[in-house]
């Protein structure tokens, strides 16, 4: 499996298909095996899928500090400037464009990188997203807050066992247990650098894409589960009425994590999406 240096670090990759390129990119503590239901009808449907961990994730480089969303939308930008390295020496080493999905964290990297490169995306698709800049209830801060002083208290796996995956934000991938049990595994592979005394956050650094939202300007697909945590409700509607180009889309039955909760249903939604994008 491949690995790239991108932006000072190494990077894990999978790249499959021939075709325009869908980047698809994973959710907070997750990896790119997060995916794997949508490899297969994308690359059927004629799509090169593009699947990466996530600096800190998976296999790619755990570093102390870096955790920004600067270097999260230039690493992406450096794997598109080498997604070529093991093809043919006459075709060129970048993929100049490509249809960006992304789901939660991986969203809000998915918006700053269209913010930032905007001739790279050709659609951008944004699943129950997160969104720089914007003030989340209490509640859900709070939450945010116990999780990052429990890990330094009481280590990572304990933490995250009994904050993190036992939180609401799971309750719609729970009723399936194969599934919870896939997102628990990648969840024990998480190593939370992030989280540690130090290190640098997104949150330290947070840009304001919230008030950016009317600069987007290519097609935009908003996905949310109708059963996901308000702030991702509202997150969703927000975006929706501010990016010029979006559609939303509300997913029946799913709470944060409908590429895995209901495969069947997200496929649909996003292939016809990027059937639509005509690119």
């Amino acid at each position: 499996m491949p690995h790239t240096y991108t932006n000072d670090i190494v990077t894990f990759y999978e790249d499959t298909g021939d075709g325009p390129a869908v980047v698809l990119i994973h959710g907070h503590s997750l990896d790119l095996r997060m995916w794997k239901y949508q490899v297969g009808p994308l690359v059927d449907m004629g799509y090169r899928v593009v699947r990466y961990d996530v600096r800190g994730h998976g296999r790619s480089m755990v570093t102390a500090r870096g955790y920004t969303w600067d270097n999260y939308s230039r690493d992406l930008a450096d794997l598109l400037d080498r997604l070529n390295v093991e093809k043919p020496a006459a075709e060129p080493l970048a993929v100049e464009s490509a249809h960006i999905v992304g789901l939660s964290m991986g969203g809000g990297i998915a918006l700053k990188f269209a913010l930032d490169y905007p001739e790279r995306v050709l659609s951008l698709t944004l699943v129950d997203s997160i969104l720089p800049g914007f003030t989340y209830s209490e509640e859900f801060s709070g939450w945010i807050t116990g999780l990052r002083a429990a890990v330094v208290t009481e280590g990572k796996d304990s933490a995250f066992e009994r904050l993190w995956l036992a939180h609401p934000l799971f309750d719609g991938v729970r009723r399936h247990p194969e599934r919870f049990a896939e997102v628990a595994e990648m969840v024990s592979g998480f190593q939370a650098a992030e989280y540690l005394p130090g290190s640098e956050t997104p949150g330290d650094v947070q840009p304001d894409l919230a008030a950016r939202l009317g600069e987007v300007a290519t097609p935009t697909l908003v996905v949310v589960g109708d059963e996901d945590l308000p702030d991702f409700r509202l997150i969703a509607d927000l975006m929706d009425a501010n990016i010029r180009s979006a559609q939303l889309v509300e997913l029946e039955g799913c709470g944060h994590l409908p590429p895995v909760e209901d495969p069947a249903a997200f496929n649909r939604v996003l292939l016809e999406f990027l059937a639509s994008a005509g690119k």
